[in-house]
Order: structure tokens, then sequence, then C-alpha cells
């Protein structure tokens, strides 16, 4: 976990980053509730199947470990790929040693041992790619509109990847306090897959589609983390824009909702317009 302290636009904000869904899990499961949520009901507890789409914490707690096979097959129905390891792209270099395909003439009769000519595929180092998924949804967005939002961040990376990025992915969550001259605000991020892993449905879909991620898990995190304040308690907080969230981590940011057409996407250029 790594906290940094800034101020932008007027605001106090903590920028905070877990480097896997294991360390995200292990902080919520191991920090005691925090003094201004301790006295109060807890909505990660109390929000009901309607709009968390799950039955209790625990439940969340446990597709967040274990996977969310139902979201991931419909995942994988809606794709229309099952998972697929990431392609080495490669290119033939020319090296010289004691085996070959022929010789190389002058250094043969200069008597130099390794001087038989061969071919081999060497790595290219490939370009790495951020991408931050903003999921700071409001209670009106729906549980399909979370979804449809998500497969388009699916398609992206599917797309960027297929042309040689490498692609990190982050789900990010901002809330502020409401109502405040000089609010505080908090910016969480989770890195659900590294770049240099495949693109596994199973271990992200729940994660970036499923709403208990936002409304039962990112909520915990709020009642846990020790610096939130008493103002927090009613509402949670507002929905940082997706704006100051491109501006608090590195990378590319996934707005909420992501109005580009994906097909369209021909080069890390054109996240610069979402």
């Amino acid at each position: 976990m790594k906290v940094d302290r800034i101020k932008y636009s007027g605001i106090d904000i903590d920028v905070i980053s877990y480097k896997s869904i294991h360390e995200f899990y292990n902080y919520l499961i191991n920090t005691p509730i925090n003094k201004s949520f301790r006295w109060e009901e807890l909505k990660s507890v109390k929000n009901g199947y309607s709009f968390t789409g799950t039955e209790s914490f625990d439940e969340a707690v446990d597709l967040l470990k274990n996977g969310y096979k139902e979201g991931s097959s419909k995942l994988q129905k809606r794709l229309k790929a099952e998972e697929t390891k990431m392609a080495l792209v490669t290119k033939r270099k020319t090296v010289y040693g004691v085996q070959g395909y022929q010789p190389c003439v002058p250094l043969y009769l200069n008597g130099v041992p390794t001087n038989m000519i061969a071919t081999v595929n060497k790595p290219v180092k490939q370009k790495v790619v951020v991408l931050n998924k903003d999921i700071s949804y409001n209670a009106f967005f729906t549980k399909e509109e979370i979804e449809e939002e998500s497969i388009k961040a699916f398609r992206i990376i599917r797309k960027l990847e297929s042309q040689g990025y490498r692609c990190e992915l982050n789900v990010v969550l901002g809330t502020s306090e409401r109502f405040k001259s000089n609010p505080r605000a908090f910016a969480c991020r989770v890195r659900i897959k590294s770049a240099d892993e495949r693109l596994n449905v199973s271990k992200m879909a729940f994660p970036l589609i499923h709403p208990s991620m936002l409304r039962r898990l990112y909520f915990r995190f709020i009642e846990v983390y020790p610096e939130v304040t008493k103002s927090f308690t009613s509402g949670y907080g507002s929905p940082l824009s997706s704006d100051t969230l491109r501006e608090l981590y590195d990378g590319y940011l996934l707005p909420k909702k992501i109005d580009i057409d994906v097909d369209k996407i021909r080069s890390i250029d054109d996240l610069k317009n979402i």
C-alpha cells in the first residue's frame, strides 16, 4: 500500500495505491473500522442485493478472493473469446557461433571458431500502457450499465495488446466531502492486472464489472481507512470527477462512461480523446 498526500484544486487528497487484489483484500480484512464509522450503520453490510448484486459483505469478499464465475462466463460470451496468453513479439537476429546453417568465409579462413551463421528469435521490448478504470459510479448507475462500461474496458485492452502493447489495468475510486469549502478527498487505486500478465477474465471479472466492488468493498475501504472524516458517514462522500482522477495517477484514465467507439481505437493516442 502506497499513500501520497497532495493538494489539488484546493482539495486535500490522500492518493492511495494497492499493487494487487491480494494486498487490497488483506487491508480490508485486517484493518479495524475507523473512529468515524465505529458507531455508524455500515453500508458495506447494510446495502441489499438489488443495489450490490451480492447477499452479504462476506459473499463479496469471497468473490474478490476466489473469482466471479458467473461474471466470467458472461464476459467470455460477450467477448466471444477465451482467455488467451499474450503473444510474445519477436524479431529475427543474425548471430555467429560454432553451429549454424552456413559459414562466414572470412572468419573461417582466419581460423575464428565462431564462424557459423545462425538466426535466433529475440524478444522485442514492448511498450507498457497503464490504464485506470474509474468505477466511482453514483447510485443511479444500474448493474447493467456498470457491466457494459466494463466490457468496453476489456475490449480496449484486447485491442491494445493485439497491437503489441502490454497493459496494466487498475480500478479507481475517488470520493470527497460534500458541501465544504476546503474538502478532504480520497482516491484509491487497486491493480487487477500487471503488464506482464495475460488477460485473465476469471481473475478480473469481479473487481471490474461487479457492483459490489464499489458498493461493498470500496465502501468498506472508506469505513476502515483511518483518515476518513465524520462527514463521510452520511453518504460516503461525492464521486470525484474523472478529470480529477486523471491528474492523480499515472497512465490513461478510462472514465465511468466511455463514450468513444472502441472499434475505432487504433493506438494509445486515441485514449487521450476519451
